[in-house]
């Protein structure tokens, strides 16, 4: 009996030193037939410039395609909004921010999925529709890329990637540039430019099929993109998700405009983070997707902790202010 308990520690010891070292390696890719890259037209703006290339996983499933937020009128007479897969398109913005160190800009890239499936095997926890990824593109006065914020439309599963840009003494303190583990998935934790030159790079999401999670990136030359299976990707105003087109003449946004959920993403309820999360994070809405406003005066909280003691501190819409609680000090 007792060596049949050694032998069993054993096997735990060698799983749980697995499972350690999994969160910290290079995630296994997807072979390229399987996977789908969306590409902005390139131009001289910095969106175009600057915009990931979001690699996708099992794109054959219409879910983990990137689609394009629309709405229509039922037969029933209903308004229904939804993320149409056959056309891809991401949304942008530029924002602004200077700090004692520099003057910087935001470049936001907003792109949303049909839905996370459902089912229990595999069980995603944030199962729902009309769901969103957010990639931010912080670039300093010489509009070199110097941190990437990822982070989903509910303000899930929040990560950051600094790149070679940005001078060691505005990292976390605790920052290790290794691998680095994020809610299971393994990101770098710098991006390196060594001989690339930021015009002539680009930055490569891989999108993780299922849950959508950001499940590596980096940095390649853009020769590298002719091995993938390419689709194109309309880039429109972030503001265009306020004017979905429902009839001739008619528009409708794809936040509520009105009532308890006003501002959340139409349709994007969450039913089993409710279940499982809302009342130890004492937010009914857990796992929500919302509108990431401009500033404080625009849209709801838009929180990346869920402790509810550091909600205002987390909020995106005040990146100062964001920064600072994660510790990074641009």
């Amino acid at each position: 009996m007792n060596a049949r308990n050694d032998k069993l520690k054993v096997l735990w010891a060698a799983t749980f030193f697995a499972l350690l070292c999994s969160c910290t390696t290079v995630p296994v890719h997807p072979p390229l037939e399987n996977v789908l890259a969306y590409v902005v037209p390139e131009d001289e703006q910095l969106l175009s410039r600057h915009a990931p290339v979001f690699v996708i996983d099992n794109f054959k499933e219409k879910y983990n395609r990137i689609g394009t937020p629309s709405a229509k009128i039922t037969e029933d007479s209903e308004e229904l909004v939804y993320v149409d897969p056959a056309k891809a398109t991401v949304y942008t913005r530029v924002d602004r921010f200077e700090t004692s160190k520099d003057a910087y800009t935001n470049l936001v890239y907003r792109i949303h999925f049909q839905k996370v499936p459902g089912g229990f095997i595999p069980f995603y926890l944030g199962k729902g529709r009309n769901t969103g990824l957010i990639v931010l593109v912080t670039l300093n006065s010489r509009n070199e890329p110097v941190l990437y914020t990822l982070v989903h439309t509910c303000g899930c599963y929040l990560a950051f990637v600094p790149t070679s840009y940005l001078p060691a003494d505005r990292f976390p303190d605790y920052w290790e540039n290794g691998r680095q583990s994020v809610y299971g998935e393994s990101l770098p934790g710098l991006l390196d430019y060594e001989d690339l030159s930021p015009d002539g790079q680009k930055t490569i999401v891989l999108v993780r099929e299922g849950s959508h999670r950001v499940m590596d990136i980096w940095f390649s030359d853009a020769d590298s993109l002719q091995k993938y299976h390419t689709d194109a990707m309309e880039m429109l105003p972030l503001g265009s998700l306020e004017m979905l087109l429902l009839e001739s003449d008619r528009t409708t946004s794809f936040y509520e405009t009105c009532g308890p959920r006003e501002g959340y993403v139409k349709g994007s309820e969450k039913i089993r983070e409710r279940l499982l999360m809302s009342w130890w994070a004492l937010d009914w809405r857990v796992g929500e997707d919302k509108k990431l406003g401009k500033d404080k005066n625009d849209g709801i909280l838009f929180y990346t902790s869920l402790k509810p003691w550091a909600r205002e501190e987390s909020d995106l819409r005040d990146f100062v202010t964001f920064l600072r609680y994660w510790k990074w000090k641009l």
